[in-house]
């Protein structure tokens, strides 16, 4: 028999992966946990109990955040079925909503892709008409279509500058016929034409697409036949001969609309369409609507594919020191510098890809882009290595695989070094970050409720939570321990606190003048507390666990050794409360009371003996509403060789 003391130093391996406890050759054995719910992980290697979440306002079928930063704080966009809701402050201040402007259901939310633009945001989807959230000089918004530019003196019905794309055969030809004219003459502007194909190419949809037959465009009024149709000429045509030099409108009901949006040198970038996925289409420079290729001059619009034996479906563009296109089954760098026509050259670096069932935008880093792979089980860091000179594509979920579980949404929370995923059941994967120190720390968080989207706006990472069927707006609070916390002032200190409606018939913590002062159940809306508070604040209870590696690094690697864990030492951190279970149930500790918080080493005493991995040492989980920070740990040890 042999002493040992083995010292958890921190815990910056995060939360493990089950399947690995048996690889007893990993170093992150002995620097992660095999649970860590409710706590994130810091920098410096210990675990803190999470933020509250603070409610702001509710949002009734709120389902996508979308950041909107400005000088005053900004909004937050909360995307709905035919509705989008702006929040400022903690109220909506404004649902620019009709039927026909906010135009996607229930079932195309998710697949919304958004890009800002000076003091709107452009919303796609491939089967929707693009829109444009204003934010007016009034301070009113307005949700309206693209506006396309127009070229300079143009009558209406305009001819639109707009992205044109050829869908039928090489070999279909296309022929405009005016009555009264032979084929070799022009065709005036306001003329109605019947557009003869070679082959069948009209659907009842190209009613309201525009053609462009040599350059010039003409308005399609009705279809009469998969191969014939009746259009309005917009611009003048040079004759009614026989060609095969037209083309579509890129983006129409007929053949779909925008994937993704983006911005790169001074240009909007379109990436894809539901039938040109793997297509892109840039603008002019300094004019995001003009799409107007002209003779391929530097600063004039053009567009390419990414031509590869596989389909690259577009799923999202991040501008960068290039232009970082994801796919579904790979990942591109564009580069071109100054971007023109003749220089603009795609480069294929890596082929993991992203999801396709929905739209999950990357999120920057550091100077890293994270992105889910399309598996929806890795947590991808898109980036330039310089012994490489390429990009590389690691990782950084390897050691917590089971986390991840069909992601919805993500954010990144500078401040707390965090990156979010809200997972399909309404809980969260989180993982503290710090590349320079090569930390990457997972731990899960969990709510009474569900979790539905997040993003980060103005120093503060806000939630959509559903709770009892009402989806209210949160966010994270350091300074609270319950969730959906409502808080109250009086200027006279009080016992009964009424306006509680939304706790009815639930548990609830009691927190008066910053102390916890117990649980109880609501009713008809107040409570009755001990002893008068001026600030009370009430929310639902969360617990945070922490469970150590069963598979402790025993000597010589023995995996199923007797041992005994003869003393315990917790170094704790401004902590109010410690439960702890050293296998016959959790039992509160007596920390010396000190104001703001312990901060010193908590030692206990470890009856029984124990072997391999069938049972944990000691395990945390509490759920009282206040600080708690564990350090380390020290295990003193008895091992029978």
């Amino acid at each position: 028999m042999s002493a040992v003391t083995l010292i958890k130093t921190g815990f910056t391996a995060g939360e493990l992966d089950p399947r690995l406890v048996g690889r007893s050759d990993l170093d992150a054995l002995a620097k992660g946990a095999a649970l860590l719910e409710n706590v994130v992980v810091q920098v410096t290697g210990g675990v803190t109990r999470r933020p509250g979440m603070r409610r702001s306002t509710d949002v009734p079928g709120g389902m996508r955040l979308v950041p909107f930063d400005g000088a005053d704080g900004g909004a937050v966009l909360a995307f709905g079925p035919f509705k989008v809701d702006v929040i400022i402050g903690d109220a909506v201040a404004a649902t620019p909503n009709t039927p026909a402007a906010a135009n996607w259901s229930s079932l195309q939310v998710p697949q919304l892709s958004f890009a800002r633009l000076g003091e709107s945001l452009l919303i796609c989807h491939p089967d929707l008409e693009p829109r444009q959230l204003v934010r007016l000089a009034s301070g009113g918004w307005q949700l309206r279509k693209w506006s396309f530019a127009i070229p300079q003196g143009a009558p209406a019905p305009f001819p639109y500058r707009e992205p044109f794309a050829r869908f039928a055969a090489d070999e279909v030809a296309l022929q405009p016929v005016k009555t009264g004219l032979a084929a070799d003459q022009p065709i005036p502007r306001d003329s109605l034409v019947t557009l003869s194909a070679s082959a069948p190419v009209f659907t009842a949809l190209h009613a309201g697409t525009r053609l462009r037959i040599k350059g010039r465009q003409v308005t399609v009024q009705s279809v009469q036949s998969t191969t014939e149709a009746i259009g309005l000429v917009l611009e003048a045509l040079n004759d009614g001969q026989t060609t095969r030099d037209w083309d579509e409108q890129a983006f129409s009901q007929a053949h779909g609309y925008p994937i993704t949006v983006g911005f790169w040198q001074d240009r909007l970038v379109v990436g894809g369409s539901r039938d040109l996925p793997d297509a892109i289409w840039m603008s002019r420079t300094g004019r995001y609507f003009d799409f107007d290729e002209g003779t391929g001059l530097d600063d004039e619009a053009f567009r390419f594919r990414l031509g590869t034996e596989r389909n690259h479906a577009i799923r999202a563009l991040v501008s960068g020191r290039q232009l970082q296109v994801f796919t579904s089954v790979g990942e591109w760098a564009l580069s071109g510098d100054p971007l023109t026509p003749a220089t603009i050259r795609a480069d294929q670096q890596t082929g993991i890809g992203s999801p396709v069932a929905r739209s999950l935008p990357p999120v920057e880093v550091d100077g890293a882009t994270l992105f889910v792979s399309r598996s929806g089980k890795e947590l991808r860091e898109f980036l330039f290595t310089d012994d490489q000179q390429a990009f590389q594509a690691a990782d950084l979920a390897v050691l917590a695989r089971h986390l991840l579980a069909d992601p919805v949404d993500m954010a990144f929370d500078p401040i707390r070094r965090l990156v979010l995923l809200v997972r399909a059941d309404g809980s969260m994967a989180a993982a503290t970050i710090d590349r320079e120190n090569g930390i990457v720390a997972w731990s899960r968080l969990t709510t009474n409720g569900l979790v539905r989207a997040v993003t980060h706006l103005d120093g503060r990472t806000w939630l959509l939570v559903s709770r009892n069927g009402t989806v209210s707006l949160e966010y994270l609070d350091d300074a609270l321990g319950v969730d959906g916390a409502l808080t109250f002032t009086a200027t006279t200190p009080r016992t009964v606190w009424a306006g509680l409606e939304r706790f009815n018939d639930r548990q609830v913590w009691l927190i008066g003048d910053g102390r916890p002062m117990g649980r109880t159940v609501v009713t008809d809306g107040s409570v009755v507390l001990p002893q008068p508070v001026g600030t009370f604040v009430v929310g639902l209870a969360f617990t945070h666990v922490i469970e150590p590696v069963r598979a402790l690094p025993l000597p010589n690697r023995v995996q199923d050794a007797r041992y005994r864990v003869v003393r315990l030492s917790f170094r704790l951190l401004t902590t109010l409360a410690l439960r702890l279970d050293l296998g016959s149930g959790p039992v509160a500790q007596a920390l010396p009371a000190v104001p703001g918080g312990f901060t010193g080493d908590h030692a206990v005493r470890v009856l029984g003996w124990r072997r391999g991995i069938e049972t944990t040492p000691w395990r945390i989980a509490q759920d009282e509403p206040s600080p708690f920070t564990l350090l380390s740990v020290s295990h003193q040890l008895q091992v029978i060789d």
